[in-house]
């Protein structure tokens, strides 16, 4: 009995980790010049339907400059941004601390 509750605490706590992020600029949240950080990461999706995890380097009137994964310098124009969402890693927290809970005191 004690193996599967294991289990769903743990799938559940990935799960949540992963997912639990914010929008940032959205098509009709727009983009402003002080709206992202730097050096923080983002996940930016551009109008192509093309994601990219960056950290942001730079930003200008015309392009967002940043790194990523592999250290390579990514170039995106402002234009072409769709979508841009950060981690949120302390509603993650809470999600998970949420579902550890559910488990210990809700009876399967």
């Amino acid at each position: 009995m004690k193996f599967p509750k294991t289990i769903f605490l743990v799938l559940s706590i990935l799960i949540t980790m992963i997912s639990c992020q914010t929008r940032v600029v959205t098509p009709n949240k727009p983009m402003y010049d002080n709206t992202l950080e730097l050096y923080r990461k983002y996940t930016i999706q551009t109008k192509d339907a093309k994601s990219q995890k960056l950290e942001i380097i730079k930003v200008d009137a015309t392009k967002i400059y940043g790194k990523n994964k592999a250290g390579e310098m990514v170039e995106i124009e402002r234009s072409e941004v769709r979508d841009i969402k950060k981690p949120d890693v302390i509603l993650s927290v809470l999600i998970g601390l949420a579902a550890v809970a559910a488990v210990i005191f809700i009876p399967i």
